[in-house]
């Protein structure tokens, strides 16, 4: 586990959970949290397909900044202190339904997440948005954070303690 590389180790983590954790801030400034499963797609963009009837999607049409955090699973975390995630800034981008890349985006995410997913897509609804990261940390334990820089973030700086 010590020669573990972190960027291997946040690319697994991505590639392994299926949801994230995401936070919005209303036009009436109160903070919202809400959670939705994601497509990643390298270099870096997020995509979700939201519902227009919850509170995160409401937010992110009228602030397109949000928070997320794809964090490990507690069942296969051995220390709850310090489960492994990564948080990132996000600049939320609505893509439209006749946007080139929507169909492939929405297939790629049915593939991941399935049936319910192609059920989704039929709801007038629901609302594809890209999630382009802008700054990022994670953590791969006690004493293991990481500041994420670069262009594409892909660079992981070890975060000194104090």
């Amino acid at each position: 586990m010590n020669d573990e590389q972190p960027a291997k180790v946040c690319a697994r983590l991505i590639e392994d959970m299926r949801s994230l954790q995401l936070s919005t801030v209303g036009m009436d400034g109160i903070p919202h949290s809400g959670y939705t499963p994601y497509l990643h797609r390298a270099p870096g963009s997020f995509y979700i397909f939201v519902s227009q009837l919850a509170a995160h999607t409401r937010h992110l049409l009228a602030n397109g900044t949000v928070a997320i955090m794809i964090i490990a699973d507690e069942q296969s975390t051995s220390q709850i202190f310090a489960r492994r995630r990564v948080n990132y800034l996000c600049e939320a981008k609505r893509i439209a339904p006749d946007s080139s890349d929507y169909a492939s985006v929405l297939d790629d995410y049915q593939q991941r997440h399935g049936k319910m997913a192609g059920l989704l897509r039929q709801l007038p609804d629901f609302i594809l948005f890209q999630l382009q990261p802008k700054s990022g940390q994670f953590v791969m334990g006690f004493g293991k954070a990481y500041t994420l820089t670069g262009n594409d973030l892909s660079v992981f700086e070890h975060t000194p303690t104090g």
